[in-house]
């Protein structure tokens, strides 16, 4: 929660980080006879440690005119997804009931956004705007974190939806019956709030990234509930998904229209590229300038593979460097995560970074066919985490803000669990 506390929100927030830092190290140095079996935590250790010794060299041997601006980015980049990840599911594993703990952390989350955030912020004829016209609505956020989080909060409304589905089925009162079709409803407008506010951001990175993000979910869903899908109860709920779906398509297809094929010449011309060197010829102010950006970053990244230009914005080689036309006179990121990652870190900290996340992956599919004391409140957390895993890949094709803090507390929360299960699931076998 202290991360929305203005203006002292970064401070409070890393002094909250601090005290989590502190809690994970006590339970990880009590268990450190079991953590050196974690592969997932080697992954961890040896990022963090990689891109400590990248930003070294870096700042005091290779570009000491660059020092400050590498150790900046050795202390952004550290803490980049994997480190926060880590500390919260010692953290959870610390409580007790990870479990039921991380599931309040989420809720936190989710009125911390609201209270803080989306609420200050409100204005209807700002929406009302956005629905019915080309301006957008960001909720009191920028507009590629605005669209992130909604569609982060889709998935974790997809994610604990299986639940409230199953309630449906069994047999009870009349009230209780009637209470459970009450949530059911209730489950159904939330959903509609989101894909209606999602399609008010007018993001079209966060519209591509939700896309996977639900297929998954609701394919992982299918599996995990099998036993239940052609229930009638299931049925009309993925009936109810399909439904909401295709009507925000239907009553927004105008404006969808306009927004996905206002770049269609660039992405035309993307399209036809044969080569990075045709991103000289490139002409759209849109897409062009996109992927000029992501072959210039490809382009740096080619002349270091393996450790990149080290954790300092790169941008200042934009005067050094032959570079598209479409990007003299411009400045900034290169609204690629990925390539920021390669560019920055090289091949290495990409790899390092996406074994990690395979290994949540991985931990997270145990987590589902495991059994336990809160086997079906870590199913619904597995299945968010998978979702949110996805979403999160995709949306860093489109920005470069996965090093901000506002991104590490959300991934955090949304990760940690996995991380949480991984470790009492090895404390639970010494035992």
């Amino acid at each position: 929660m202290f991360a929305f506390i203005p203006p002292q929100s970064i401070a409070l927030g890393q002094l909250s980080q601090l005290a989590m830092l502190i809690v994970a190290v006590i339970i990880g140095f009590r268990h450190r006879h079991l953590m050196s079996g974690s592969v997932l935590l080697w992954i961890g250790v040896a990022y963090v440690l990689y891109v400590l010794g990248r930003g070294v060299i870096a700042a005091f041997l290779e570009q000491p005119e660059l020092t400050i601006a590498h150790l900046d980015g050795t202390s952004s980049w550290a803490r980049t997804i994997v480190l926060p990840t880590i500390i919260f599911g010692l953290v959870l594993l610390a409580t007790g009931n990870w479990a039921r703990h991380a599931t309040g952390a989420i809720v936190a989350l989710v009125l911390g956004v609201l209270a803080f955030e989306v609420l200050p912020a409100w204005s209807w004829n700002e929406l009302t705007a956005a629905l019915q016209g080309s301006s957008r609505y960001i909720f009191g956020m920028g507009h590629s974190r605005s669209g992130f989080l909604i569609g982060a909060a889709l998935i974790l409304a997809l994610g604990f939806a299986p639940a409230l589905v199953s309630g449906l089925s069994n047999n009870g009162s009349a009230t209780r019956s009637g209470a459970k079709y009450l949530r059911f409803f209730l489950w159904v407008m939330i959903i509609t709030v989101l894909l209606i506010a999602l399609f008010a951001t007018k993001t079209r990175t966060a519209w591509f990234a939700v896309l996977p993000a639900t297929f998954v979910v609701v394919l992982a869903a299918a599996w995990i509930y099998r036993d239940r899908l052609f229930k009638p109860q299931a049925l009309i709920g993925m009936l109810a998904l399909v439904m909401l779906v295709a009507g925000v398509i239907v009553a927004g297809w105008g404006e969808l229209e306009r927004r996905l094929t206002s770049a269609g010449e660039g992405m035309q011309q993307t399209l036809q590229m044969q080569s990075l060197a045709d991103a000289w010829e490139l002409e759209d102010r849109n897409v062009g300038a996109r992927v000029a950006y992501k072959v210039f970053a490809i382009q740096l990244w080619v002349d270091r593979p393996l450790a990149g230009w080290g954790p300092a914005e790169p941008y200042y080689l934009m005067d050094k460097r032959p570079i598209p036309p479409l990007l003299e006179g411009r400045s900034g990121h290169f609204h690629d995560a990925h390539v920021e990652i390669l560019a920055r870190l090289g091949l290495t900290g990409w790899l390092l970074i996406m074994a990690f996340v395979a290994c949540l992956m991985f931990e997270a599919f145990r987590m589902i066919a495991g059994n336990g004391r809160n086997k079906a409140l870590s199913s619904m957390l597995a299945l968010t985490g998978i979702g949110f895993a996805v979403l999160m890949l995709v949306w860093m094709l489109g920005t470069h803000q996965i090093t901000r803090f506002q991104s590490s507390h959300v991934i955090a929360v949304f990760l940690g669990p996995i991380c949480a299960s991984h470790f009492q699931r090895l404390v639970q076998a010494s035992e």
